[in-house]
């Protein structure tokens, strides 16, 4: 008898079971919510630029002028000048690296004369008017303002001169050198595609020698050339980039 109640309370439970249920509300499930993302990182330096520069230049340039007339002297010149021009280029920023290639053209007015001494009435002259120069540049950023260094090649129109100050210029020797340069500077992108910098540069002319004759039919040459210039320049670019991205790191 009492194995048949024990089994009748088992059974009535059995069947209650379900109704409680449905009067119990509900429970969601658990689950972690979502981690977050990590730390944005934005690109203001990738993108092609095009801009200008100004700013001083000047060098110290030395050679060794010769004739059979007047034999040979030394000349040594360090003019200044105000130097100008353009620049265009290209660079990609990874993480806080900025790497590219930048073109530029420089116009100067570099010009300085001396006189002879072995023989009075004639004057030597330099003249330095346009500055060329292609190079790979490397910078390290923080946020919107970058450090960078370049070095590459430079191209450099050098004129050496010779004048006979009663009858005027008899020699006029022209030529487009290369060598190298080396040039670091600072940059700020205050606004968005707008790039303020300034910038010092050094440029290592190659040998300028040349030989021929003077308008009256005398041999001259220009020999032992060499020419370093310095320039600091102040610079503005248009950067040609998309609107600023964020890229997110692992």
């Amino acid at each position: 008898m009492k194995r048949f109640w024990l089994a009748s309370v088992a059974l009535a439970a059995l069947l209650a079971s379900p109704a409680m249920a449905a009067d119990w509300p509900p429970i969601a499930p658990t689950y972690a919510p979502p981690a977050p993302p990590p730390p944005a990182i934005y690109s203001w330096w990738t993108g092609c630029y095009l801009g200008g520069n100004v700013g001083g230049t000047w060098t110290r340039a030395f050679y060794t002028a010769a004739s059979p007339v007047v034999g040979r002297e030394d000349f040594t010149f360090i003019p200044k000048a105000v130097i100008g021009g353009g620049q265009l280029g290209c660079q990609y920023q990874w993480d806080s690296l900025v790497f590219g290639l930048e073109g530029t053209w420089s116009w100067s007015n570099l010009q300085q004369s001396q006189p002879s001494i072995l023989s009075p009435g004639r004057e030597r002259s330099i003249g330095i008017d346009q500055i060329g120069t292609i190079t790979p540049r490397v910078g390290y950023t923080w946020d919107n303002t970058m450090l960078y260094a370049k070095v590459g090649w430079a191209g450099v129109r050098v004129s050496a001169r010779a004048r006979n100050l009663g009858t005027g210029e008899n020699i006029n020797f022209t030529d487009f050198t290369s060598g190298w340069t080396v040039g670091v500077g600072m940059e700020h992108v205050p606004w968005q595609n707008i790039v303020l910098g300034v910038e010092a540069n050094y440029y290592n002319v190659g040998s300028f020698d040349h030989s021929g004759v003077d308008t009256f039919g005398v041999p001259a040459q220009f020999s032992n050339t060499s020419a370093s210039l310095w320039s600091i320049s102040v610079r503005a670019s248009y950067l040609f980039s998309p609107p600023i991205g964020t890229r997110y790191v692992n």
